[in-house]
């Protein structure tokens, strides 16, 4: 456990540092004589880390990456073909924790990118409002763009 932890918390700074501060929490509840607080900062501490533990270990996440359209390689007769996607496969064990591809870069990819991704790529608008406010705003918002660009 303590082996993923590590390289998890390597990776994962901003976790990693979410973790120190419960555990300098843990120390100051202690040093009040704090033991309720203590006790719930303890636990929270210990969910927290068997949670990281429990999504990390033994799994593996794989990814397709679609090289971009500046990579259209020529044969020399004018036909250009597109580069296939590259696919990469990332386990959380201590030898696979990276990969590392041809030209020398070394990736990661967990389940804390893969949830980035998915909230990244949210509408909160839509999610919080409904759909149809998020296009009524879209739309109000492109046509006063609109409005202000033509020097009305």
């Amino acid at each position: 456990m303590i082996d993923i932890l590590k390289l998890f918390y390597t990776t994962h700074y901003n976790l990693g540092a979410l973790a120190i501060l419960m555990l300098m929490l843990l120390i100051f509840f202690l040093s009040k004589k704090n033991f309720k607080g203590a006790i719930i900062v303890g636990i929270l501490l210990i969910v927290y880390n068997v949670g990281i533990y429990k999504r990390t270990e033994g799994k593996s996440w794989t990814i397709e990456i679609d090289p971009p359209e500046t990579t259209a390689v020529n044969d020399g007769y004018g036909n250009y073909s597109k580069p296939q996607p590259i696919k990469m496969t990332f386990s959380a064990t201590p030898e696979k924790w990276s990969v590392t591809d041809e030209k020398g870069e070394t990736h990661h990819w967990c389940w804390v990118d893969d949830m980035w991704d998915r909230f990244s790529n949210t509408d909160i608008v839509a999610w919080i409002w409904g759909e149809n406010a998020s296009k009524k705003m879209m739309k109000s918002t492109e046509t006063r763009a609109n409005n202000a660009g033509s020097g009305d």
